[in-house]
C-alpha cells in the first residue's frame, strides 16, 4: 500500500476534525508513528497492537470498531479521540513524550499549510485475514485491490468465516444434544424432580387432601 505524504496526512486530520492549530503537530505524529503507511501494524513488547496512521492501540478498545482502523479517516478520527481525553493533548502518543515526532514538524508544518482532500488521495484498504490482520506479499509490503472484485472477494472471505465459526457452534450443539449422556442426565434430573415431588406431598399430609377430594361425588 502507497504510503500518504505529509499533505494527504494534514487532509485526514483536518476532515477528522483536529483544529487547525493542531494540523502541523497531528501529521507529525503520524508520520513519527507509521511512517505515512495507513496499513501499519505494531506489536508491541506487552502484547498489545498499534494500528493505522496514527497507530491507535488496543488499550483503547472498542474505540478501533468505531470504523476502519486502516481507514485513514476513520482512524484520524479514533486519534482525535483519544486526543480529546487526554485533555485535548498529544501525550498518549510515544513518539511526543520522548519528542521524536518533532523530526517530521517541517513537513507536519507543508502539510498543514496545504492539506489536500482526503478523496483526492485514492486510498484502498487492505486486503486482510479472518482476524483483521493485512495481508503481506513475500516482501512483507501490505496487499490492497488490484480489481473491485477483491475487494468482493475480501467481503466473502470474511463472510464464510463467520459462517463456519457458526456452523461449528450449531454442529457442536446437536451433537450434544443426540449424545446418551445428554438425555440421561436430562431423564436423571426428571425422576429426581418427581421424586421430590412426591415425599413434600407425603411429608405435608397433602396426599391425604388429594384422596379425600378424590372421594367427593361428583353430582350429575
Amino acid at each position: 500500500m502507497a504510503r500518504l505524504n505529509e499533505f494527504q496526512i494534514a487532509g485526514y486530520a483536518l476532515a477528522a476534525g483536529f483544529p487547525p492549530n493542531e494540523i502541523a503537530t497531528a501529521t507529525a505524529v503520524a508520520l513519527a508513528e507509521s511512517g505515512g503507511d495507513p496499513a501499519a501494524t505494531n506489536h508491541n513488547t506487552n502484547g498489545s497492537y498499534d494500528y493505522g496512521l496514527w497507530q491507535i492501540n488496543t488499550v483503547h478498545g472498542p474505540l478501533l470498531n468505531q470504523g476502519d482502523k486502516f481507514n485513514p479517516l476513520d482512524n484520524a478520527k479514533m486519534a482525535l479521540t483519544v486526543f480529546k481525553g487526554a485533555g485535548n493533548k498529544w501525550t498518549p502518543w510515544s513518539v511526543y513524550k520522548s519528542g521524536t515526532y518533532r523530526a517530521q514538524l517541517l513537513k507536519g508544518t507543508a502539510g498543514a499549510a496545504k492539506p489536500e482532500a482526503p478523496a483526492a488521495t485514492g486510498w484502498k484498504p487492505p486486503l486482510v485475514t479472518p482476524e483483521g490482520e493485512p495481508l503481506t506479499d513475500a516482501q512483507g509490503d501490505v496487499l490492497t485491490p488490484s480489481s473491485p472484485l477483491d475487494g468482493v472477494i475480501n467481503t466473502l472471505g470474511s463472510a464464510v468465516q463467520t459462517l463456519q465459526t457458526l456452523t461449528d457452534t450449531i454442529t457442536t450443539t446437536i451433537t450434544t444434544l443426540l449424545s446418551g449422556g445428554f438425555w440421561l442426565r436430562i431423564g436423571a434430573f426428571v425422576v429426581g424432580s418427581l421424586l421430590i415431588a412426591v415425599s413434600l406431598i407425603k411429608l405435608t399430609g397433602a396426599e391425604k387432601i388429594v384422596t379425600a377430594v378424590a372421594k367427593v361425588p361428583i353430582p350429575l
